[in-house]
């Protein structure tokens, strides 16, 4: 009596072992090509990475909570540390500077640091607006300084391989 339940078991585990062991031997470079992509994309990071890091985090947190006056003790501290994170990625160089020809780093490098220092003016104003419990006026200057961070992504980011 066990041995067809042993048999039909068998045949059963054959059939469906059979097309992964052929898949397998045929070469499939899917699952080989998964670790190969790994390094590429944990590229060892600069300091401006980190302080961009930095300021993403602070302003992702900081979009829900800048309309809420509850909030701005709170607000106010991540406006801190976007506002020093930006502080010392100033004097810092892009990455894509060191792509351009020589002729053209100078005035890329004026135009970044001309940049971070609007970045860091308009930080300044929503500190202010926060403090001042003015959040409808900080939430105007929290979409104005994402639409700068943006603009200035596509001017200095170097573009990332895909």
């Amino acid at each position: 009596m066990k041995s067809p339940t042993i048999i039909s078991t068998l045949l059963l585990a054959l059939t469906f072992a059979g097309p992964l062991v052929r898949a397998q031997d045929s070469g499939a470079a899917a699952p080989a090509a998964a670790p190969a992509a790994a390094p590429a994309e944990s590229e060892e990071k600069t300091d401006l990475d980190k302080k961009m890091d930095i300021i993403g985090k602070a302003m992702r947190k900081l979009k829900n909570m800048v309309k809420d006056p509850a909030s701005n003790t709170d607000s106010l501290a991540l406006v801190a540390q976007i506002h020093d994170a930006a502080t010392a990625a100033l004097d810092m160089t892009p990455a894509k500077e060191k792509d351009l020809p020589d002729a053209d780093q100078a005035k890329f490098h004026a135009d970044y640091q001309a940049g971070m220092k609007d970045f860091i003016s308009q930080v300044d104003q929503l500190s202010a607006a926060l403090t001042a419990n003015d959040n409808d006026t900080a939430a105007k200057l929290y979409a104005q300084l994402g639409q700068t961070e943006r603009k200035d992504h596509k001017q200095f980011r170097k573009p990332e391989k895909k």
